[in-house]
């Protein structure tokens, strides 16, 4: 087992004996077999679906990379890769939910710009959402930081830590 995934079992606060699977920036994951699933988000932002009546759920890990026009997209296109793989699995986009984290400014308190690419990711997790009919029934969005989250996929709980943004060491 590596280093990583040593800690993430050992900081997983979900508990069971699905496997864990950690997402980095980019990625969609969904199984119709229970997973617990990590992420570590700055501007970043993860949407976490999850149906009720199929019991099974996934994660996006969307960045809106500054300056790159093709990858505008990247966050409808994370979505509706998951939505799509949730539907051909049986679930329906009417008893999906929707929880939402995501698109801090972790650099903020140094000076350093980064909330435009937070609220954008925001915004467009939003409009595609709500494109689907899905209803968002929990956020923790925007602000300085970031945050952790965990999933369990299969009873839809989603548990999260912020984490305090970066500072600037001020001289004595």
């Amino acid at each position: 087992m590596s280093e990583t995934d040593h800690r993430v079992n050992r900081f997983m606060p979900i508990e069971g004996t699905a496997p864990i699977v950690r997402l980095k920036p980019g990625e969609v994951f969904f199984d119709p077999k229970p997973h617990r699933l990590a992420t570590l988000l700055g501007s970043c932002v993860a949407v976490c679906l999850w149906d009720e009546e199929r019991r099974m759920g996934g994660m996006t890990h969307s960045l809106i990379p500054t300056g790159d026009k093709q990858a505008l997209h990247a966050t409808d296109a994370s979505i509706r890769e998951l939505v799509q793989r949730m539907i051909r699995a049986g679930c329906r986009t009417e008893a999906i939910r929707a929880k939402l984290f995501g698109g801090f400014a972790p650099l903020r308190a140094l000076g350093m710009a980064g909330g435009s690419v937070g609220a954008a990711n925001i915004e467009r997790a939003v409009a595609v959402l709500h494109d689907y009919g899905i209803r968002i029934v929990a956020q923790e969005i925007m602000g300085d930081g970031g945050i952790v989250i965990y999933q369990d996929t299969e009873s839809g709980e989603v548990t999260g830590r912020k984490i305090s943004p970066i500072r600037q060491d001020e001289d004595p």
